[in-house]
């Protein structure tokens, strides 16, 4: 009988899978609580439709979730991330290689194009974020707050400056004129 119950997850398991309907099809493996192996051969196929198609997100997501081969996961994840840089998505890149443990170097210089787009366009605190999020270069980072202390200071957010200043360990002559500017 437990073998029939298998079986018939399983059989469900491939319907909704090859239908598109993977939140179903994962709520169907854990109801009846099917092993990876069972269901191997329906994630396949429906891996190589979806690569087909170039849902390269969504090959590397089944990948991971169904425990497919690495190479198959990593060759998803490589597809997706390089669309992302494509699309000039270098954060959501960055945070995609990095989940999907792609190679550092990867990780690295799409953050590296994140922060560098932020700062282009003056947004120096996504930048600062991005280098801590990131662990860029402490230069970059200094880069970041030295501009962000300064928009503080030019919008009379003089507080905020202070803080930034403090955070990052700018010179103490930028302490010293944010706290001119409170007192």
């Amino acid at each position: 009988m437990p073998e029939d119950r298998l079986d018939e997850g399983a059989r469900l398991f491939a319907v909704k899978i090859n239908l598109g309907s993977y939140k179903e099809a994962a709520r169907i493996k854990s109801d009846y609580g099917l092993p990876n192996d069972i269901v191997r051969n329906a994630v396949m196929q429906a891996y190589a439709a979806v690569m087909k198609r170039g849902d390269y997100s969504l090959a590397a997501d089944l990948a991971k979730q169904y425990d497919l081969p690495e190479d198959l996961r990593i060759e998803a994840a490589l597809r997706s991330f390089h669309r992302k840089i494509d699309s000039e998505f270098f954060r959501a890149a960055a945070e995609y290689a990095k989940e999907f443990g792609l190679p550092e170097d990867l990780v690295r210089d799409a953050a590296i194009q994140a922060f560098n787009k932020s700062m282009s366009f003056g947004l120096v605190k996504n930048a600062a974020e991005i280098a801590e999020d990131f662990e860029l270069p402490e230069e970059m980072k200094r880069d970041a707050a030295i501009k962000s202390f300064e928009q503080h200071m030019e919008a009379g957010l003089y507080r905020k400056a202070l803080k930034i200043a403090q955070k990052y360990k700018l010179p103490d002559e930028m302490v010293q004129a944010a706290e001119n500017k409170i007192t």
